[in-house]
């Protein structure tokens, strides 16, 4: 992303200085494309921002010989379109609590969060699909 002085951004273009003529298009493709409270909304932002949307999940949960467990944000950063971060908190809370007190092995502990990680993460992704590139998986299935 190159903001308004030209300097190239890999993650975050900061609030004010997206270059006027790429704001005024986005405000035409809101216009013409977003139902109108949702347009009015972007129409009246005076300082957009861009973040891109990233895929973070680490290979596995246990480093050190499971000395190191990763839980949350530090195992897996979902999209924020999943809205899964208070679900990924509490479950990360619980599972460690079940292992260690002794009602699932270490294996089972890794394995159960590590899938769990892998499915929100994918379902991410395939939201995201939808929701940008309109690849439902019922499209034209419908009549209308």
């Amino acid at each position: 992303m190159t903001d308004v002085d030209g300097k190239t951004h890999a993650v975050t273009l900061p609030a004010g200085k997206m270059a006027p003529r790429v704001w005024h298009k986005q405000k035409a493709v809101a216009a013409a494309a977003l139902p109108p409270q949702f347009a009015e909304i972007v129409a009246k932002t005076e300082q957009p921002f861009i973040q891109a949307i990233t895929d973070v999940l680490s290979p596995c949960n246990t480093y050190l010989g499971g000395r190191v467990l990763l839980v949350g944000d530090a195992l897996a950063g979902f999209r924020p379109h999943t809205a899964a971060s208070t679900s990924q908190a509490a479950y990360d809370a619980l599972m460690p609590d079940a292992m260690l007190r002794g009602e699932m092995s270490r294996q089972e502990w890794a394995a159960r969060t590590m899938e769990y990680a892998r499915r929100v993460q994918r379902r991410g992704v395939e939201m995201g699909e939808r929701s940008q590139f309109g690849r439902h998986p019922y499209a034209g299935t419908y009549p209308g």
